[in-house]
């Protein structure tokens, strides 16, 4: 991917990369203490359900030191592509102060793909 030379958009991208980083640092750590629970909840192998958190620890990882960026985020879209299905399919609403929604998956899924798109920033 070709640099980003505008000053906003590369301090922009920076500020993006680095939420979504520590998001899935924190998501794949609450995870890891009990892979069998969320394999459950998702109706996946647990050797799934570790592939994904390892992609989330690693993903946010790469992410905060802005190593291989592309691809840290399109591991991590991925992670969410089945997450918002699983929701959607579970009737959540888009939007739920009140409880679960799709809302967050799919920011994450966007957001990984923008990150993806326009590379570290």
């Amino acid at each position: 991917f070709p640099a980003v030379y505008q000053p906003r958009i590369s301090w922009a991208l920076l500020i993006l990369r680095l939420f979504v980083a520590v998001a899935f640092i924190q998501h794949g750590t609450g995870k890891l203490m009990h892979p069998s629970e969320f394999a459950a909840e998702f109706g996946i192998p647990v050797w799934l359900a570790l592939l994904t958190i390892l992609t989330q620890l690693i993903g946010g990882l790469l992410l905060i030191l802005g190593a291989l960026t592309p691809l840290a985020a399109l591991g991590i879209a991925g992670t969410m592509i089945p997450a918002t299905i699983f929701l959607i399919q579970r009737s959540e609403p888009f939007i739920n102060p009140a409880g679960h929604s799709w809302e967050n998956s799919a920011f994450y899924l966007m957001a990984g793909i923008c990150l993806a798109l326009s590379g570290a920033g």
